[in-house]
């Protein structure tokens, strides 16, 4: 994966249990705090990372972000579960985002396409570089991985209607609440970034249940995944399976 970034690696989640296992790896821990965001910076596997746990929404993962670049972080990776909005992404696979919108950003009164703003997108491009690294780490565990667009809102998803009107408009493949914020500051930052989200529901009426019994598993899925990377991004290793399974 020659071409991805080194230096210090932010490692995102949304909810504790999404960045526990990852925490409880880290060497050397120590805290800090930047934006009023509390951060921890460590060693895993003898590479220099900072975990956050943003909280849920896009406001605090933007906040988040912007915390992690001031505080030194030359790539971001957020890792977390997502809803499937297409037919052929199932429950337990990986969606690696190619490009994130804001579902919920709509200004069409004013002429402008839906999830764009004064012309630009809210959202961004992920890195292909750490991208092809975050999709071989999961491979490299057995995970089902799928390319495309990641769609966030301050919503979560239920609706089979809303799911469905979602995958059309913005022809995204899964849906969540934070990625695409982080991609707005990360873009505007020039900070290379990728996303990836292990599905834990349909987006539809289920979902709720779904989710709470997926999301139980999702601790030891993103510590394998973000080790697996950091060393495919390193050239360390070549993907090798591992004990981990989604």
């Amino acid at each position: 994966m020659a071409g991805a970034p080194t230096g210090v690696t932010a490692i995102v989640g949304a909810m504790d249990v999404e960045v526990a296992a990852v925490r409880q790896a880290l060497t050397q821990p120590r805290l800090i705090t930047v934006l009023g965001c509390e951060l921890t910076a460590g060693q895993l596997d003898g590479h220099p990372v900072l975990l956050a746990e943003s909280g849920i929404g896009k406001v605090n993962a933007a906040l988040t972000t912007a915390a992690l670049a001031q505080a030194g972080a030359a790539s971001l990776v957020f890792v977390g579960v997502g809803g499937s909005l297409a037919p052929g992404v199932k429950v337990g696979s990986a969606v690696i985002a190619t490009t994130l919108v804001q579902h919920d950003v709509d200004i069409t009164a004013f002429g402008h396409d839906p999830g764009v703003i004064s012309g630009v997108l809210a959202g961004g491009e992920a890195s292909p570089a750490l991208s092809d690294a975050l999709a071989a780490a999961a491979e490299s565990l057995g995970a089902t991985t799928h390319r495309g667009v990641i769609a966030s809102g301050d919503q979560f998803i239920t609706s089979p209607d809303r799911a469905a009107a979602i995958a059309r408009q913005f022809g995204a493949v899964a849906v969540e609440m934070e990625g695409a914020a982080v991609a707005q500051v990360c873009t505007r930052l020039g900070l290379p970034f990728a996303v990836l989200r292990w599905i834990s529901d349909s987006a539809d009426t289920q979902a709720d249940t779904d989710f709470g019994q997926f999301v139980q598993r999702i601790a030891q899925l993103d510590l394998a995944v973000i080790r697996g990377f950091l060393a495919i991004s390193e050239g360390e290793i070549n993907g090798s399976n591992t004990d981990i399974q989604p």
